[in-house]
């Protein structure tokens, strides 16, 4: 019982892919006890209790082999890693579309981290793309002359970057690759 209330802990408090991944989307140790203490300090008034304590001896490994299962079955999000995510943006194409504190494409709307909403919602992210998905498709075929293609961890590590004030900092033009550099121009 105390596995399972501790599993259920892991995937409400770590749903973004564990102690590791938020680490790798910007935040420090200090950052994750503190979201861990404020997510305790939220549920303390429900009915039920939520057993957050149990994770405390949890190692590091055992966290990230239990991400790793809830991952797989889908109950949590995979590790974001924005800087991974920065790559993809640059490498795909996202860049000459969406700018990033002024660098890149006008086209779309810029994704500056100072002005996403906070906390993050991965999920209202992707609803966003989705909503705007035939748009973006026609326009990637005219401009890439194919569609971006994504997978689930292109996206968590870009919505990842889109979220990371200090990450977008180390964007600049020389990243951009050569293919895009005159798309964006235009």
């Amino acid at each position: 019982m105390k596995l399972i209330l501790w599993i259920s802990a892991a995937a409400l408090a770590l749903g973004a892919g564990g102690y590791g991944a938020l680490a790798d989307a910007g935040h420090s140790h200090n950052e994750q006890y503190k979201m861990l203490q404020d997510m305790q300090d939220k549920h303390s008034g429900h009915d039920h209790a939520h057993n957050f304590g149990a994770m405390e001896d949890v190692s590091p490994e055992d966290m990230h082999r239990t991400m790793d299962l809830l991952t797989d079955l889908g109950l949590a999000l995979p590790p974001m890693n924005s800087e991974r995510g920065r790559e993809v943006f640059l490498e795909r194409g996202c860049i000459v579309c969406h700018s990033v504190n002024g660098v890149g494409g006008e086209i779309g709307p810029s994704l500056n981290a100072a002005d996403m909403p906070e906390p993050m919602n991965a999920f209202e992210f992707a609803a966003r793309m989705w909503r705007g998905a035939p748009v973006m498709a026609e326009m990637q075929r005219d401009l890439l002359g194919t569609m971006i293609d994504l997978n689930g961890q292109d996206l968590a590590d870009i919505i990842a970057f889109t979220h990371d004030e200090a990450e977008q900092k180390e964007l600049s033009i020389t990243q951009v690759p050569e293919q895009y550099r005159d798309l964006i121009a235009q």
